[in-house]
């Protein structure tokens, strides 16, 4: 054994089971530290209910009713503080505490936006420069404000290394760096989504006007989420319950020209009086939506109709929180009537026009074909504080999802919504264990540790129709994973075991014949190292390595039948083994006041790398005709860049600019040397404008944004050569042109009276051009949509405040 490992093994033990004085010598005067003080505001008055936090450590502590706080036992150490409070200014101090204790006083000035900037990493300039190893982009409440009631997807996609894979408007799924579905994990208020997400227009089932705060972790995260966070994880986070008194809530609208489409919440939280510590949420959403239109045309039967509702309720006691929650999201989305035909004439016809060959009229009607989907989602957990910045935590969750799909035409004589295609029924139970350690002196520096187990027992079941079959899937892992920093630098490094048992009854003979029993197991090791060296002031440099790996999905082995959603016929490939990923990224980040900078490079090689094959064929069936596409494996690079600045130019104007470039690359023998792979983002560039306007009167916080988003056409494109030889798009159709989408907007706040009005006007799509994207998977038969003029409401009252 060589002497890294033996002062790896070193470092963990000491974690675990403290730190003996012949490995990790303590310096002199070490014992644990004090940092206390206060928190006014501008004119000297006290913060009570201020955020202290000292981010490295996850540990924090509130200001008291005279704006006094104290962070005791800490490390002997430098570390940020960040102090937050709503309304005001973010502060962030290096404080050192190698001496002694210290006392820091912290001024937090009334917040005034200059840049209307998509927060990358934390709302603190110096936390950011150290928050991860890992490429983070974060959107917080106010960012959350200005693009709030539209889809998952939609709120995502203008941040570096996020696109977006449509199917029609209404169904979108983030795409991390050319990976999506099974490959990227959604967290949802702490609980892994688990919806068929391995349909390319099953979009995750997530309430757009819920989150409080969304984080995007890009790459491999599979130590602390396990298989199959090969591409990255989102994670969707709520607000934490009220404790103190009072009733409060808000009122959001919002209201989209294009599909002439509505769409509202309220949400009502309180604090008991009756039981101090007890605090409660109610939230209410829907939207309707009529037909989506093109620039030229309507893309007939889009209308869709969503509807969810959410009840949580926790209790803090002491050292004991406890929480609950309960949603449910339902929602009927029709499917766009011009991507189902009957013969190969009307299929080859529309994929010569690239469009519609006959016009449809708006409507708010939901016809065949339709999806109807169910969601829904339960969670307890308790968390228990240790002291000295240690905790457990122990979580159950239930999700129940059942998805409808119905024909586009009568099969048998029988009305196509009479009885759906298809009906798949998936049932999860999960359970996590978590335990976070307190930090200690190690090897010259500080380190804390977490350490946990989960388990997942998952079923589907279906009666109706076949496209993937019944299943049962067990899964089981543990992971650890320690955190040392000494002064500007941090590392990182963590481990996960994770099983899977899988017992499948698909139908013999490729899908046509009897059922039949298959039992498959895999099992994985997850792993990453990662380093944070902060080498000036204002400016940090990161690097992560990372493996992990994912078993295939059970469509992947065993699909066979049309799926209506996105108008294919697919064939599942019972022979495929897991996928198994090593990547390594690179990021550099700036905060200064003039500018904020984060750029990452990264190289992800995947190993039986999985992907959906168009054949070439069509496939007639008593539903009509469809492209014939099947599952198969190669081996993989995907490659790129992506990051964002935000530059003052001068007092009140900023300028932001976002880049996305990703190339993937299918490596096996088979395919030369270096063909591309399939569906890959095209290169894009965001460009905008922001100018903020001082107090107007009864305006204020008031915001204008003017930008561009450039897209490259993809180039980069597998080949097939065809009857007589010559060399045309593996896929049925090329790769459309790229394009300029421009955009317009307004948002503030409004004071009528004592009440404060958030709104917000924009115009997307500005100059109404007609377009297709290539990770639409409408873009063989049709256009994306054209302009939409978008107006938003939110109405805070009571103890609820105006989201800065």
């Amino acid at each position: 054994m060589n002497k890294t490992s033996v002062r790896v093994i070193a470092l963990v033990g000491t974690l675990i089971v403290g730190a003996p004085t012949m490995v990790a010598p303590v310096r002199a005067q070490s014992g644990p530290r004090t940092i206390r003080g206060t928190v006014t505001d501008g004119h000297a008055f006290a913060l009570p209910g201020a955020h202290v936090t000292v981010p490295r450590l996850d540990r924090g502590s509130i200001a008291n009713g005279n704006g006094r706080y104290v962070l005791d036992r800490l490390p002997s150490d430098t570390m940020t503080v960040l102090v937050s409070f709503v309304g005001h200014e973010s502060v962030s101090r290096v404080v050192d505490l190698r001496q002694g204790d210290a006392v820091e006083d912290f001024v937090l000035f009334e917040v005034v936006e200059i840049l209307n900037e998509v927060t990358v990493e934390d709302d603190a300039a110096e936390a950011a420069l150290t928050v991860s190893p890992q490429s983070v982009s974060r959107l917080e409440a106010a960012d959350l404000a200005v693009v709030r009631g539209q889809t998952l997807g939609q709120t995502l996609d203008r941040l570096p290394g996020v696109t977006t894979l449509s199917t029609g408007p209404s169904i979108q799924k983030p795409v991390i760096r050319g990976l999506h579905s099974d490959r990227v994990i959604v967290v949802n208020d702490g609980i892994q989504q688990e919806g068929q997400q391995w349909g390319a227009e099953h979009a995750p089932e997530i309430d757009p006007f819920a989150p409080a705060r969304i984080e995007v972790v890009k790459g491999a995260a599979g130590v602390e989420y396990g298989a199959g966070a090969i591409g990255g994880v989102v994670r969707i986070e709520d607000d934490a319950l009220p404790e103190e008194p009072g009733v409060g809530g808000r009122a959001m609208l919002n209201a989209f020209s294009n599909s002439q489409q509505g769409a509202g919440s309220l949400e009502v939280e309180g604090g008991s009086r009756m039981i101090r510590g007890l605090g409660a949420r109610v939230q209410v959403s829907a939207r309707r939506a009529g037909s989506a239109q093109t620039p030229n045309y309507v893309l007939g039967n889009t209308a869709f109709f969503e509807r969810a509702a959410e009840i949580a309720l926790g209790y803090t006691r002491g050292q004991l929180e406890l929480e609950g929650h309960v949603s449910r999201f339902a929602t009927d989305i029709g499917i766009y009537r011009g991507s189902h035909f009957n013969t190969f004439a009307g299929l080859d016809t529309v994929l010569a026009l690239g469009r519609p060959p006959v016009d449809y009229e708006f409507s708010y009607e939901i016809g065949a074909p339709k999806q109807d989907i169910v969601h829904d989602l339960g969670v307890v957990r308790a968390r228990y504080d240790l002291g000295d910045g240690a905790r457990a935590e122990v979580q159950y969750g239930f999700q129940h999802n059942r998805r409808k799909e119905y024909d586009a035409d009568r099969v048998g004589g029988r009305d196509p919504l009479e009885r759906a295609a298809f009906d798949l029924t998936l049932s999860t139970h999960s359970a996590e264990a978590k335990l976070q350690t307190a930090a200690r002196p190690v090897l010259g520096g500080n380190a804390f540790a977490h350490v946990g187990l989960s388990g997942m027992n998952q079923g589907n079941s279906s009666d109706i129709g076949y496209l993937i079959p019944n299943f049962r899937a067990y899964t089981g892992g543990a992971f650890a994973r320690t955190n040392w920093f000494n002064g500007p630098l941090t590392l990182d490094a963590g481990a996960r075991l994770d099983v899977r048992q899988l017992r499948a009854y698909p139908r013999e003979d490729g899908g046509t014949g009897d059922f039949e029993r298959v039992s498959r197991r895999w099992w994985g090791v997850s792993g990453a190292v990662g380093g944070i060296l902060r080498f000036a002031e204002t400016r940090s440099v990161a690097v992560n390595l990372s493996a992990a790996w994912r078993p295939p999905s059970v469509n992947e082995l065993y699909s066979y039948g049309v799926h209506h959603g996105t108008a294919q016929f697919e064939l599942g490939n019972a022979g495929m083994d897991a996928e198994r990923s090593v990547g390594v990224d690179l990021t550099i980040r700036q905060q200064s006041e003039r500018l904020q900078l984060d750029g990452s490079v990264y190289v992800n090689r995947i190993g039986d790398y999985i992907y959906l094959v168009p054949t070439g064929e069509a496939v007639v069936t008593v539903r009509g005709v469809f492209p014939e596409f099947q599952y198969d494996q190669t081996d993989a690079v995907l490659a790129g860049f992506d990051g964002f600045a935000n530059v003052q130019l001068v007092d009140h104007l900023g300028v932001e600019l976002v880049a996305s470039v990703v190339r993937g690359t299918d490596t096996s023998p088979s395919s030369g040397s270096s063909e591309p792979l399939l569906q890959m983002p095209a290169d894009r560039l965001g460009i905008s404008l922001s100018y903020t306007i001082p107090t107007a009167g009864v305006f204020h916080d008031t915001e204008f944004d003017a930008g561009v988003r450039l897209v490259r056409r993809q180039d980069r494109y597998p080949t097939r050569a065809n009857e007589e030889g010559a060399s045309v798009p593996l896929d049925y159709v090329a790769p459309p042109d790229g394009y300029a989408l421009f955009r317009v907007g307004v948002h503030g706040e409004l004071d009528v009276g004592s009440q404060t009005i958030q709104y917000g006007l924009a115009v997307e799509n500005l100059l109404n051009t007609e377009y297709r994207d290539y990770l639409s998977r409408y873009r063989y038969f049709a256009h994306d949509p054209g302009r939409n003029v978008v107006l938003r409401i939110q109405v805070p009252f009571g103890t609820r405040k105006v989201e800065h």
